[in-house]
């Protein structure tokens, strides 16, 4: 008797390893046809032998590279039942163009996420309903942010170039004034602002060689900033804040908190 019960144990367990394999190819799927392309591996954890019956999960992790995506892939759908529950969300991302902004990685772990067992069970689908707060960090480099630059500010700008180090980032090029085309260089600090903001903070300006008159340079500043708006740029309408900036040698790095945003009426998957 005792190894039959063992037999069957082993069945189950097959197959419920089954139905995970086709959830994360399921998963991937999705998460291809969302943000447009790219090599993307979905890897389930369950949380135990009877994870998988119960809809607990210790860990979700996602590696997507070489893609490019106009949004958040994941969202919130409150109203479906919070089920199923994953420990931790992991999203590793190399290559990820956002509206134009190449991030060399990005990496986002989140805890306590909620989703619906049923239909993930029945349907192999994942929707998510409930989030915890975690921590993320997003690396780009000063090549990358030039790109970005030139694109965000044409065509008043062009042939930006940025130099990133510990203690300065400069960004220059030329620039389209009302007085012509003229060479500016802006030195400064990529700093956070409100979460939501990038700016180049404590910025010094010249036009053609010369500082500029108090009135002028602040004109230009409040044109450059912020250099980057995570809502209004990059589409990220909800789940990104970033707390802290750190320069290095020829890239910055973002650190902040993150969390999955809830769906737009648009964006609401299948019922």
């Amino acid at each position: 008797m005792r190894r039959e019960w063992l037999a069957i144990f082993a069945i189950a367990l097959t197959l419920g390893r089954g139905a995970l394999r086709e959830i994360e190819k399921t998963a991937a799927r999705e998460i291809q046809q969302r943000i447009g392309g790219g090599d993307i591996r979905v890897k389930l954890e369950p949380d135990g032998v009877d994870g998988l019956v119960q809809g607990r999960l210790r860990t979700l992790t996602v590696h997507a590279k070489n893609f490019t995506l106009d949004g958040l892939p994941f969202t919130l759908e409150p109203e479906r039942p919070q089920s199923g529950l994953i420990e931790q969300f992991v999203l590793r991302m190399e290559n990820a163009n956002l509206r134009g902004l190449r991030a060399a990685s990005a990496t986002a772990i989140i805890p306590r996420i909620c989703y619906d067992k049923q239909l993930a069970i029945t349907k192999r689908i994942f929707r998510l309903s409930a989030t915890g707060v975690g921590a993320c960090e997003i690396v780009v480099n000063e090549t990358d942010l030039a790109a970005y630059i030139v694109r965000k500010y044409a065509p008043y700008l062009r042939e930006v170039e940025v130099r990133i180090t510990p203690g300065q980032t400069v960004v220059q090029g030329v620039a389209a004034l009302f007085v012509g085309e003229v060479r500016f260089r802006a030195v400064g600090k990529l700093t956070p602002r409100e979460g939501r903001y990038l700016d180049l903070a404590e910025v010094e300006i010249q036009i053609e060689g010369a500082n500029l008159p108090p009135e002028s340079a602040n004109l230009l500043r409040q044109f450059l900033n912020p250099i980057i708006d995570v809502e209004r740029d990059l589409g990220l309408y909800d789940g990104l804040a970033v707390d802290a900036v750190l320069s290095e040698s020829g890239k910055m790095r973002a650190l902040g908190k993150v969390w999955i945003p809830k769906a737009q009426p648009s964006s609401t998957g299948e019922k």
